[in-house]
């Protein structure tokens, strides 16, 4: 019964993680800056909860049951908070949030969530000690919970978000938390009223499933979506998928598609201006326009565009299902002739279907826009150029747009032409700018003639092609000689970062611009940037340094926080990895989560099995160094060989949950073979352990992968491991 409180607990945690991080995911806008915050966040609050607990002495069970309570509700008023929370600040649908907004958003929601969670773990390893020894009852605590965890992760991705809405989800969640309680009446005969209390809580929550209409949660779920986007009417169609949210709704007289919080375009009145110069600029200037290949640009309505031409077929790339269904479904404009032999929709990932196809293409266009993200940088890198120009026909076009300016940019979106060109020209003979609102790059494998206003209007009419927005006098003011001069000469630097897979500088940038959006000033960004590193920072110190003097738990506090950093730091680093190579983390990331907590079940289980057999602790605290130390060799290794399946991942994930899941309870072990205080030695490396995490949520996704690049990142990580392991080597020599 006591392991089955903490299972409960850990698929709680975890199932109520991925939920708020969702929905977080989707205010940002789908930004993966947010992910390395929220996760420091959550982890430091944890943290905090911990060392909190650490000073409470008695009443652990009833502390454990209010607790339970309260993060049950609290997580449904959670969902409440960051849906209408934009609207709380006076935001439109969409707007970008600044750096404070969203971090306060943060801590609002699952950041207390997460502190009543590192509270209620402590309050529990106390009330259930008197049942398990304190030796074996650390890793007995920590494995079942991550062994939860693990559950959790599988079941919320193949079952619960799938048939609920995320209240409906909430309720459920919360539910399963309160049955982790039951133990503590097993235990104790005198919980009248706590028994009371329980009861009330359960059925209450249980009862609003049965409301009239189809329950209070899914009402819930309408009047936020309503309010989260301004709308008169519930939405036309809102769903997860394994891919992304995706909301449509009518307003105005238009429909539109968002897509994770972002606006993917709207009918009846879309951007035309957009769609012509995407289309039309690559499609005029190619000789052949035979076979056509549209990445990202396809769902927006540029076939209508592209079917103004003599071609032969048309592959449209989009990796979600669902989201070619909606559009077919509430604008079939923007698929006319489906079902036609000439369109092609193919639902797969861009860059792994031309890792698999042999085809080749007369035009190839790109719409990824500014690379906000890591998924979307991914497609402007060296390695995505070179599989492009492998699938370009002898004199085939490959045309990307981005968002830009001909006269003025901002530094931090001139940083991103920069890098964007640069690459470009490494791996293209021929690169040419259309400087706009919507910038193309024109990229050609061999010599190609100057894209001129003569040349395109000559060949517009010889193709007898008819456009509303492209005449001669927008040709000639688009393809101004001068215009693209000063255009080169503003993104031209003395400096060359080349963007690649492993260091995707022009993420850096990006975020830049992205930010200024929200704050109007890259003043304030980096401000606001440093004040939220230091803020975070200080608070891990502060709970990592206890007041104690003695060595040797200093010695074990670093070994474990060193781990806490290396563990979410890889578990970040894969995470890139499998979006970079697998195209969407969103459905995978329950999963991967889960069997990193599933190795820590292991970890923790294991060893407490053995926990009574050996006594030389502390030697196998620096054989445990080593073995990490090997671990991050290997995928050094084979991340340099760019091993990418999914199992690979799969497994890593589980093998660095192992790691901490094994020594979290060791050095508990090493701490109490001297000391007696067990709240204190499970509070004391919870807290070390989560603050090194909150540390390697920081640094990892803002400084170590966008500035260093994988493969110094995991040399990084292999020498602060080696630190650590000779640390522990002496004082494992001087035991003896």
């Amino acid at each position: 019964m006591i392991t089955f409180a903490f299972f409960l607990k850990g698929f709680s945690a975890l199932s109520s993680q991925i939920l708020l991080l969702r929905e977080i995911f989707i205010v940002l806008n789908g930004n993966e800056l947010f992910l390395g915050i929220f996760f420091a966040i959550w982890l430091s609050l944890g943290a905090v909860g911990s060392l909190v607990a650490k000073f409470i002495r008695k009443n652990f069970g009833f502390i454990f049951l209010i607790l339970t309570i309260f993060e049950g509700v609290y997580l449904i008023i959670s969902l409440a908070i960051i849906r209408l929370y934009p609207t709380l600040l006076n935001l439109s649908p969409g707007q970008i949030l600044s750096v404070y907004q969203s971090s306060l958003l943060i801590l609002l929601a699952p950041g207390i969530f997460s502190f009543c969670q590192g509270i209620r773990f402590v309050a529990g390893a106390n009330f259930f000690k008197i049942i398990i020894s304190q030796g074996r009852g650390p890793g007995v605590f920590y494995g079942w919970e991550a062994a939860g965890a693990l559950t959790g992760g599988f079941v919320f991705a193949f079952i619960i978000q799938k048939y609920t809405n995320p209240f409906e989800t909430a309720c459920i969640v919360s539910l399963l938390n309160l049955i982790s309680c039951l133990p503590l009446f097993t235990i104790k005969n005198k919980q009248k009223k706590l028994v009371f209390v329980w009861v009330s809580t359960f059925f209450l929550l249980l009862s609003f499933f049965f409301f009239p209409k189809g329950g209070f949660y899914s009402w819930v779920n309408d009047i936020t979506l309503l309010k989260q986007w301004h709308l008169q009417d519930p939405p036309k169609y809102w769903v997860n998928t394994h891919y992304g949210n995706i909301l449509v709704f009518e307003k105005n007289s238009q429909i539109s598609f968002i897509v994770d919080g972002r606006l993917l375009f709207s009918v009846p009145y879309p951007d035309k201006e957009w769609i012509e110069t995407t289309v039309h600029f690559p499609m005029l200037f190619s000789n052949r326009t035979n076979s056509i290949l549209i990445i990202g640009a396809g769902m927006k309505g540029t076939i209508p565009e592209i079917l103004k031409y003599d071609v032969e077929r048309i592959d449209c790339v989009e990796i979600n299902p669902e989201l070619i269904d909606a559009i077919k479904t509430f604008s079939p404009s923007n698929f006319p002739g489906y079902g036609n032999e000439k369109i092609h929709i193919i639902q797969d990932d861009a860059l792994r279907m031309l890792k698999k196809t042999t085809n080749k293409w007369d035009v190839i266009i790109l719409d990824a826009g500014v690379p906000f993200s890591l998924k979307t940088a991914r497609f402007y890198t060296k390695e995505f150029f070179q599989l492009i120009k492998r699938h370009l026909s002898k004199n085939g076009i490959f045309y990307l747009v981005v968002e830009g300016f001909p006269e003025y940019m901002s530094d931090p979106l001139v940083g991103v032409h920069r890098i964007l060109y640069s690459s470009l020209k490494t791996v293209f003979h021929s690169v040419q700018v259309v400087p706009g609102y919507s910038t193309g790059y024109c990229s050609a494998i061999n010599d190609v003639p100057e894209m001129t206003a003569q040349l395109m209007s000559s060949r517009k009419k010889e193709k007898r092609i008819y456009t509303n927005i492209i005449t001669d006098f927008y040709l000639k003011e688009k393809l101004n000689r001068e215009k693209k001069e000063q255009f080169l000469n503003m993104i031209d630097g003395s400096t060359r970062l080349i963007n690649t897979g492993n260091r995707p500088f022009i993420v850096i940038p990006a975020l830049e611009y992205w930010l200024l959006l929200s704050t109007g000033n890259t003043q304030g960004i980096e401000k606001s940037f440093l004040i939220i590193v230091i803020t975070l920072f200080a608070i891990t110190l502060i709970l990592f340094f206890p007041l104690t003097k003695q060595k040797k738990t200093k010695i074990l506090e670093f070994t474990v926080m060193s781990t806490g950093f290396v563990t979410i730091a890889l578990e970040l680093i894969f995470m890139f990895l499998f979006q970079l190579y697998h195209g969407s983390l969103y459905f995978y990331l329950s999963i991967l989560t889960g069997l990193f907590m599933g190795g820590m079940a292991a970890g923790s289980l294991i060893f407490s099995r053995i926990v009574e057999i050996e006594k030389n602790w502390t030697r196998y605290l620096f054989i445990w160094q080593i073995v990490q130390l090997i671990f991050i060799s290997v995928i050094l290794l084979l991340t340099a060989k760019d091993v990418t399946t999914k199992i690979f991942f799969f497994f890593s994930m589980a093998v660095v949950g192992f790691f901490v899941g094994w020594e979290f309870p060791l050095v508990n072990k090493i701490y109490l073979s001297k000391e007696k205080v067990f709240s204190d030695s499970i509070s004391r490396f919870y807290a070390a352990d989560l603050s090194g995490a909150t540390l390697g949520s920081i640094l990892t996704p803002i400084f170590l992968i966008s500035a260093v690049g994988i493969l110094n990142s995991l040399i990084f990580l292999f020498f602060l491991k080696s630190i650590m392991g000779f640390i522990v080597w002496k004082m494992s020599k001087y035991q003896k």
